[in-house]
């Protein structure tokens, strides 16, 4: 009778537990069955029930985890969540290739894919699209499988639109299949992306059929947003052959369909390429027409990109008018909001990291809150356990010891995260201490200096002569380019530091980099009536273009700084079997030996290098030496003083 009872005790707890069990699997099931629509009704409730179903499904076994997640990234995408979206997708795949669940995997990764597409880490995902392809393909689902296509080619094309011919054939294949399966949306949304080729690539008569094509399937489902962006494409198409008419007849078109969608902010686009199609005409009057218009909605918005933009269209209409004072007034508006753009991008840069510290402490709060939850519902369900039986007590005595076993590894898990984030935590501080260094040790002498101009200026207006007012206005406007390439310098200097700068090697011709760098100092170099010699001849290195562009600029900046008036700047090569190196001579004051040695160390100050009253910073220096030591290259210099300074770039052969 005894072991009746016991056994019927241990029955009664299994049974119990079996039921707990079915009943969780059937509420995940059930919830699985209604996400598809209630999606479209309740998004906010999707979110909330998809996250007790995440809780549910841990304390199962994970049971059907990789969907639940999968349907997570899909509700936080549609409240335009994307960092959040893609963590869920990407937390779900695990799961799903676990269960082999290929239509949903394959979802799954091309909702990843378009959120790293998002984020512009389009090297990872054209890894997950060209997953989602291959299952589409085996599971011979061509709407999925055309999707995917279209966003393969968008990675490719995104990245790096020097690759179109490479992502053409995606973009073709997804129009072929999307129109044999009636996908509308999709064949619209794949001829906008392949027009955008066809213009780069010249093919303009393309251009025009395959926007004629999108113009009809979007006015058949009536989608005025797919309208807005073809008749946008097609102008812009029409833009780059010098058909003006043609383009603002088209923008005009995008202006209707905006206007029905109520998409206000939108128009700034129109209004703007309007603008300047009006120039390419020399219908100056009518251009500042419709530039006042974008400006409007510029001045409503906090982008500075757009003020910058409206302004220099402004200031090319009034310059093509005549109008010399509108154009200056024009001109020093566009550069003080260019100002703005570097100051805004150092801003988002710190407030990024701000950013990053507080959400990983919340993460990390979170986390010890949701442990606490679980040893708490632990603890109950043990002390009501414990009134049943020998056998139930036993059986509780080893999910404890299996509980205590899984806290224990937990704990290890969690010792290990902490660690490493204070790992990271140290290595932000110490950058940030060596950025406020560098800030205060070298930010605070031009911004004196612009400071002392300008109150000297304010106290001598009134009786000033006009030659007085343009040497202040001289001296003004050097210390602010000063400045402005200091901040430059710093923003660069501070996002390689903190790895930002994405490193991308190439093989690039030695002769267009020194061409884009020359046309960044072309005025500074024509005030000083400096030549700049090249005699560079069609060498090939292998480094990543943008920033050899950035030393280079650096280093004829200060050549030409440095350089005495009417003097001459000279850029030489030197082949050898494995590196090309490139000497950029200026005639100078030079610098003696000791001031050489603090060149290209942080710890040292080179605002006493020199006599002349233009010095630097040396944050471009570092700046220098930083993007060489990337790109596997050298950086040296050999100077004598009143002959002048060589700086030398050793680089890499493809």
């Amino acid at each position: 009778m005894k072991y009746l009872s016991v056994l019927l005790c241990l029955f009664v707890v299994t049974h119990l537990l079996v039921a707990q069990d079915f009943k969780s699997e059937k509420t995940i099931n059930d919830l699985l069955i209604a996400l598809p629509t209630l999606l479209k009704t309740d998004r906010e409730a999707s979110i909330l029930k998809i996250n007790d179903a995440l809780r549910l499904s841990e304390r199962n076994g994970h049971y059907k985890f990789g969907q639940l997640c999968y349907w997570m990234g899909e509700s936080l995408l549609s409240h335009s969540r994307y960092d959040s979206a893609g963590q869920f997708y990407q937390k779900s795949i695990p799961y799903l290739e676990k269960e082999q669940d290929e239509a949903i995997l394959g979802r799954a990764y091309i909702g990843a894919g378009y959120v790293l597409n998002f984020q512009t880490r389009f090297t990872e995902a054209l890894a997950f699209d060209l997953k989602a392809e291959k299952i589409f393909r085996k599971l011979n689902d061509q709407r999925m499988l055309a999707r995917s296509l279209k966003r393969i080619g968008d990675d490719v094309y995104y990245h790096d639109d020097s690759r179109a011919q490479e992502a053409l054939p995606y973009y073709q294949e997804s129009i072929a299949i999307s129109q044999a399966e009636k996908d509308t949306l999709n064949s619209i949304r794949a001829l906008n992306a392949i027009v955008s080729i066809y213009t780069e690539t010249q093919e303009y008569a393309r251009a025009d059929s395959a926007m004629a094509d999108a113009i009809r399937l979007g006015e058949l489902i009536k989608c005025y947003r797919c309208l807005a962006i073809s008749y946008s494409q097609w102008g812009i198409n029409d833009h780059k052959q010098g058909k003006f008419e043609s383009a603002i007849a088209k923008y005009k078109k995008e202006f209707e369909m905006n206007k029905r969608l109520g998409a206000d902010y939108d128009q700034f686009f129109v209004f703007q390429n309007i603008a300047e199609a009006l120039i390419g005409l020399k219908r100056y009057d009518e251009a500042l027409t419709y530039s006042e218009q974008s400006l409007k909605i510029a001045q409503s918005d906090v982008s500075w990109k757009h003020h910058y933009d409206a302004y220099k269209a402004r200031y090319q209409a009034l310059k093509g008018k005549g109008d010399a004072a509108g154009a200056l007034l024009a001109y020093e508006k566009q550069m003080q909001f260019r100002d703005s753009l570097f100051s805004e991008e150092k801003e988002k840069i710190l407030g990024g990291l701000r950013t990053t510290y507080d959400l990983e402490r919340k993460e990390l709060q979170i986390a010890d809150l949701e442990k606490q939850n679980i040893i708490n519902e632990l603890e109950a369900t043990t002390a009501r356990q414990w009134q049943i039986g020998l056998i139930v007590f036993l059986v509780l005595l080893s999910v404890v010891v299996a509980v205590l076993n899984n806290r224990y590894r937990l704990k290890q898990r969690t010792a290990k995260v902490l660690d490493e984030k204070n790992s990271e935590l140290q290595k932000l501080n110490g950058f940030k201490d060596r950025m406020f260094a560098v800030i205060s040790h070298d930010l605070r002498n031009p911004v004196n200096a612009f400071s002392m101009l300008m109150e000297s200026l304010h106290q001598n207006v009134q009786h000033a002569t006009k030659e007085e007012l343009q040497e202040f206005l001289q001296s003004t406007l050097q210390s602010a380019r000063d400045l402005q390439s200091l901040l430059n310098n710093l923003l660069e200097w501070a996002l390689v530091q903190i790895g930002r700068l994405p490193y991308q090697p190439q093989t690039i011709k030695l002769s267009e980099v020194i061409s884009e760098s020359s046309s960044h100092v072309e005025l500074m170099a024509d005030q000083k009536k400096i030549k700049i010699t090249n005699e560079t001849n069609g060498e090939i290195i292998f480094a990543d273009k943008a920033m050899i562009t950035i030393v280079v600029r650096n280093i004829l900046s200060n050549a030409i700084k440095f350089s005495n008036v009417s003097s001459c700047v000279n850029i030489s090569v030197k082949e050898s079997a494995n590196t090309i190196k490139m000497a950029i001579r200026d005639q100078g004051m030079g610098m003696m030996p000791e001031e050489l040695n603090k060149l290209f160390k942080q710890e040292e100050s080179t605002q006493d290098i020199g006599n002349s009253l233009e010095k630097g910073a040396g944050i471009g220096l570092l700046l220098c030496k930083d993007l060489m030591d990337k790109n596997n290259g050298r950086i040296s210099v050999e100077s004598v003083q009143g002959e002048g300074s060589v700086f030398y770039l050793e680089l890499p052969k493809p």
